[in-house]
């Protein structure tokens, strides 16, 4: 119902002012590589797919107590990985796509890095949220999702923008 959600959104509308600032503040690495604004709904979209995931696989663990004190460890772990690997496929097409149609493997690579990263990131923010939630007494079901997002997209914007700004010399 709206009066279980909109607390939430209304919280997420305020977290969602961190990525708008994150942005913000990269404004000077975006003015001098425009094309790196072309990968942000990528990178962002995917650490969020990633995350979005690995929260249904903690929300159906935790509905039928396959997750207990010891095992969480574990479930990271694995979760972790499965980011990773999903990150490193995807983010080999990406670059294969990117080098083919730009011409910049340097921009290729730091946006691989990125998605490898964000993707693993995602997964374990995905997995994590909700066992958190659930321990805090709050339903993961109703309030995992859009924070999940909303932390990913924090999280992925640092990432590139990080890892852009670092290589800026060799991208301009």
């Amino acid at each position: 119902t709206a009066s279980k959600r909109l607390p939430w959104l209304i919280v997420l509308t305020f977290l969602g002012m961190i990525t708008a600032t994150i942005l913000g503040s990269f404004e000077d690495t975006l003015s001098q590589v425009a094309l790196l604004a072309a990968f942000i709904p990528i990178i962002s979209g995917m650490s969020g797919n990633s995350g979005t995931q690995s929260l249904a696989v903690s929300v159906r663990n935790i509905s039928t107590g396959e997750i207990n004190e010891q095992s969480k460890f574990k479930i990271a772990l694995r979760e972790a990985g499965s980011g990773l690997l999903s990150g490193i496929v995807c983010a080999v097409i990406l670059f294969l796509i990117i080098v083919v149609i730009f011409r910049q493997p340097l921009l290729a690579l730091i946006v691989g890095g990125s998605l490898t990263c964000a993707m693993t990131v995602g997964t374990l923010v995905g997995s994590m949220i909700p066992l958190v939630m659930n321990k805090c007494k709050i339903d993961p079901a109703v309030a995992s999702g859009p924070f999940i997002t909303t932390i990913n997209d924090i999280v992925s914007m640092l990432i590139y923008f990080g890892l852009a700004t670092s290589f800026m010399s060799y991208l301009t």
